[in-house]
């Protein structure tokens, strides 16, 4: 008979340390790879050059919006966008040091 593959134990609390955003990284490579420049992919999406760079740079993040912007101007789905930019919010809340003591204040129901 042949013997089932055992899984690796995983601790589902441990939550790897986020090094930069996916989501803008994703933006940041697509524009490049177009061989456009911010400020004409940020015309192209009707989005000031500021809104655009915020992103990329990682000073604000993807927003819905944006997200919708992308999606029909480079194809790239929008959902993926939040969805990347969502796990990178967990992320950096989970190692956040102001939440580091959640854990031992709130009550656990379930």
């Amino acid at each position: 008979m042949k013997q089932q593959p055992t899984a690796i134990p995983r601790d589902p609390l441990k939550i790897p340390r986020p090094l930069s955003n996916p989501a803008a990284a994703l933006i940041r490579d697509t524009i490049a790879h177009h061989g456009l420049t911010q400020i004409a992919a940020a015309t192209a999406m009707s989005l000031s050059k500021a809104q655009l760079s915020d992103v990329i740079r990682e000073k604000k993040g993807v927003s819905a919006s944006i997200a919708l912007r992308v999606q029909y101007c480079f194809g790239i789905p929008g959902d993926l966008l939040i969805r990347l930019q969502s796990q990178f919010d967990f992320q950096k809340a989970y190692h956040s040091p102001k939440n580091q003591a959640l854990h031992c204040i709130v009550k656990k129901i379930a």
